[in-house]
């Protein structure tokens, strides 16, 4: 619960202290990803991979693989790799190794969604009491970001399947 929060908040909060030294970035952090927008996630990843909820041979969970995330907002493509670099060398000494990379700058047009580019690292949270979490550091482009902002109430009405989704 809240505890679990405040240390992985408390992890992230380390993580961008590092990275703010550089004047190159800014850091901004985002809401915790809300049950229901998980809920989403995991049907819309059934849907598309064409599987009921009893054909899944891991916990339905494992595709949400950003439920606490940050955004790394960088001064062009030298500084995306250099922070990139940065969190896979020292994630690991903050308590962040990383777990996976999604680099959207590398896939074709047709895969990405609307387009956006930018490069995700997923990272690994283990609390005290051994409990993991994985998180999710999002490398942007000050330009693409600047673009993703404006469209982000877009994007929520594009994914709504209900109007009491769009707030």
């Amino acid at each position: 619960g809240d505890s679990i929060q405040s240390e992985v908040a408390e992890k992230a909060i380390l993580a961008e202290l590092a990275l703010s030294a550089s004047e190159d970035v800014q850091v901004h952090g985002a809401p915790i990803k809300t049950k229901a927008r998980m809920r989403e996630k995991v049907k819309s990843f059934l849907e598309e991979e064409g599987l009921e909820d009893e054909e899944v041979p891991l916990p339905l969970t494992a595709c949400i693989l950003d439920p606490v995330r940050a955004s790394v907002v960088c001064n062009g493509p030298r500084s995306i790799l250099e922070h990139a670099a940065w969190f896979m060398e020292h994630g690991n000494a903050h308590g962040l190794p990383t777990v996976r990379v999604k680099n959207k700058f590398a896939i074709q047009n047709s895969k990405v969604y609307d387009g956006y580019r930018d490069l995700m690292i997923s990272v690994m949270y283990t609390g005290e009491k051994g409990l993991k979490i994985i998180g999710e550091v999002q490398l942007h482009d000050h330009r693409m970001y600047a673009l993703k902002v404006k469209m982000h109430k877009l994007y929520k009405v594009k994914r709504a399947t209900s109007a009491d989704q769009i707030q």
